[in-house]
């Protein structure tokens, strides 16, 4: 054991960048911090509906849940996105294959040719001593990437010999690999991990040394289920907030829960039921308030939603959800929202939950002004 505490910082420091970087033990300049200049990290990357985001860039952050949760479909949702804005994403896989991650972003969206320049999918199966891995790793820590994805830290420490108990190991990779990833390259880093089976303790805590949450310099994210996922369902997803290191994302938060310090971050919709897309949306919390399909800041896509209606009148007929954003103008996902908005409200309605949708009564952005629900 004491063997790898000496080799493995040893193995991840040989391997980085050649040129030469000033001491971390330099004194650092306060001047910004001091006469106001100094910009705090804010939330930029995976936004919610009404414009709140939950990813830091440069940070590293987690994403943990029980086993078939959809924290790492959750993640590729959020890849996607990044891609369709025109990011980089890199993914490190540790539990999946590229067929299974790649063609759920051709069902989120993206072109064939975006994950062919964008995404950068890896698989690593050896430890950064191995002569390749190593130069591997120098190259990637020198390309800028909007996103980073670690997904299977559980596995990933089986491939670098880390013992997921022992908090000195952990803590020795966590600023080796996702800190060093997210410092070098700009990314906002995500791992994905496993909760523990505690159930007392499972909001807040990976599976293995506590230490996981101490080298998160981001958010960690708890993934709970409120609806499960599945090919032809609807799945919703609540995100919870268990660790806000720059406390940028708990202020727009939901209510505190005390059983494990948490709060509801944004909902996740991931819907599957047309066979042809998946549908991704992530909402504001709506734990201990009335949801009223406005978000936290009263925004309805009104003129959308009108355009969705009429869009259903003009077809005479059902239409599923990748039809209605064929036909509508305007960015997909508030087409989305719009959709789903008035599905809530009972516009439209599925007869059966893989069913397209139908017209129930026709909306006009007027009925806002009217009052009419």
């Amino acid at each position: 054991m004491n063997d790898l505490h000496e080799r493995l910082p040893a193995e991840l420091e040989q391997y980085q960048p050649e040129e030469q970087e000033r001491s971390t033990w330099a004194r650092i300049d306060l001047s910004s911090v001091l006469d106001g200049t100094f910009v705090a990290p804010e939330p930029e990357l995976m936004a919610r509906t009404d414009g709140h985001c939950l990813l830091y860039p440069g940070k590293v952050h987690s994403f943990q849940g029980e086993s078939e949760s959809g924290k790492s479909m959750l993640a590729q949702a959020e890849a996607a996105r990044a891609i369709q804005d025109g990011g980089h994403v890199l993914y490190l896989d540790f539990e999946s294959d590229q067929a299974t991650v790649v063609g759920r972003l051709l069902l989120m969206g993206c072109a064939p040719g975006q994950i062919l320049m964008q995404f950068d999918y890896r698989r690593p199966d050896a430890p950064l001593g191995d002569a390749a891995a190593a130069a591997e790793w120098a190259e990637l820590t020198r390309t800028p990437y909007m996103l980073a994805v670690i997904d299977g830290v559980t596995e990933a420490f089986s491939v670098q010999g880390v013992n997921s108990l022992d908090n000195d190991e952990v803590t020795k990779w966590g600023r080796a690999v996702p800190r060093r990833l997210a410092e070098r390259t700009g990314a906002a880093v995500v791992v994905v991990d496993h909760v523990t089976k505690n159930r007392e303790t499972a909001g807040r805590f990976a599976i293995g040394a506590q230490a996981k949450m101490s080298y998160l310099t981001g958010a960690s994210y708890g993934v709970e289920v409120t609806e499960p996922l599945g090919v032809g369902m609807r799945g919703v997803l609540s995100i919870r907030i268990g660790k806000d290191r720059p406390g940028r994302v708990r202020p727009q938060s939901g209510k505190f829960r005390k059983s494990d310090r948490t709060q509801e971050a944004a909902v996740a919709v991931i819907d599957s039921t047309d066979p042809e897309c998946i549908e991704y949306t992530l909402e504001p919390p709506q734990d201990g308030q009335e949801s009223d399909g406005k978000g936290s800041e009263g925004f309805r896509p009104t003129a959308l939603m009108e355009r969705v209606s009429r869009a259903f009148e003009d077809a005479g007929r059902p239409l599923t959800s990748k039809a209605v954003r064929a036909v509508v103008i305007g960015k997909a996902a508030y087409v989305t929202q719009a959709t789903q908005i008035l599905e809530a409200e009972g516009y439209i309605r599925r007869p059966s939950p893989n069913a397209p949708l139908v017209l129930i009564r026709s909306y006009r952005e007027t009925d806002e002004m009217e009052g009419t629900p």
